[in-house]
């Protein structure tokens, strides 16, 4: 067995991440590493961030996929135990070269990994990038928050959590895209989620955006944040879904969704400005469209003919509904369709329906 680093001699990254010490820390919803391998056996030693205590024992904890030579289900998934340990990633009787990726299911809110090192009995290289890229920004509808619960009263947990069959995950592999989530939950671009009258700006999307993954820097005790290089991941499509969670301030009090929409005006143009080539389809409605008047209406002001308006067909109670209210596994996949057919129509990009089956 031959042991290396989660570097890009060895692997290619999928989504932002961080590579500190040597050690490759993912923390955004389908983040992953992925390489092509000839041999048996691959194994991972992992970290975690989470601690396995009361009062939010197993709520909180991590979870992987691995997913080999592109199977639409991953062969292995699996929670990552408190502190570090060794993982088999991938076991055969016989040598083959597979394609292998490492992706993290669990969001960034709540629990981060870092692979230490990677084990193998053979070569790896990493895997050549897709040409059609796209990004998701959003809140936890985007992170896949509930997605497979049973009913709307059932209590999160990360177990349940499930970014690659959400809508953004579907819509990227419709079109054979590189999908980078940026979504982290209860998230606004005016006021995040908030139980009281009083807005709640200490945590937004505007200052995380242009950053690798503050959160990660903020678990390690890194002051000085590293800026996402945007020249290395230049969006053919952006997607922005967001504004479920400003609505909690916002209660359509006049004068609150004039600030909304003057907040999410600024950050549309922040995205434009470091996002030069992109389409931006900017999209809301699956857990309530109360806001979605007001981003149609930045939209028509931004005077941009590359920038969208697309609203989400509510959440049905006959379709089922996820954890805590969150849509369910139905629900995303009609809203992936729905946004299918939008970006096929303005990219011209032909989509491959059976994704969605």
């Amino acid at each position: 067995m031959q042991t290396f680093f989660a570097d890009d001699k060895h692997v290619r990254t999928i989504g932002r991440s961080i590579f500190r010490n040597n050690i490759r820390y993912l923390s955004w919803s389908c983040s992953a590493v992925e390489f092509v391998f000839t041999g048996t056996e691959i194994t991972a030693e992992i970290w975690t961030d989470w601690v396995n205590d009361e009062p939010w024992k197993e709520i909180f904890q991590p979870y992987l996929a691995v997913f080999i030579n592109d199977e639409a289900v991953p062969r292995k998934r699996f929670a990552v135990n408190e502190g570090t340990d060794t993982y088999t990633i991938y076991k055969s009787d016989t040598a083959e070269t597979v394609k292998i990726r490492i992706m993290k299911l669990s969001e960034a809110a709540f629990s981060k990994i870092g692979i230490i090192s990677i084990s193998a009995d053979g070569e790896t290289v990493p895997t050549s990038p897709l040409s059609r890229r796209m990004e998701f920004i959003g809140d936890s509808i985007t992170c896949g928050f509930g997605i497979e619960g049973k009913c709307a009263e059932e209590g999160f947990r990360t177990s349940t959590e499930n970014p690659y069959i959400n809508y953004a995950s579907k819509a990227a592999r419709s079109f054979c895209a590189e999908c980078n989530l940026i979504s982290w939950s209860s998230i606004g671009v005016y006021s995040s989620d908030t139980k009281t009258d009083e807005i709640n700006d200490s945590w937004l999307m505007p200052m995380l955006y242009g950053y690798t993954d503050i959160g990660i820097e903020n678990s390690l005790g890194i002051d000085e944040h590293a800026e996402w290089d945007f020249s290395s991941f230049p969006p053919d499509v952006i997607v922005v879904n967001l504004g479920t969670n400003d609505n909690f301030y916002t209660k359509g009090i006049p004068e609150r969704v004039d600030g909304f929409k003057a907040a999410y005006e600024k950050f549309v143009r922040k995205i434009r400005a470091l996002n030069p080539h992109s389409h931006i389809i900017c999209t809301l409605g699956m857990m309530g469209a109360e806001l979605y008047p007001a981003i149609e209406e930045t939209v028509q002001k931004l005077d941009d003919d590359k920038v969208y308006a697309l609203g989400f067909d509510v959440q049905r109670d006959e379709d089922g509904i996820g954890c805590e209210n969150h849509p369910n596994s139905v629900t995303h996949n009609k809203a992936a369709i729905k946004l299918a057919e939008k970006i096929s129509k303005i990219t011209g990009w032909e989509c491959d329906n059976s994704v969605f089956d």
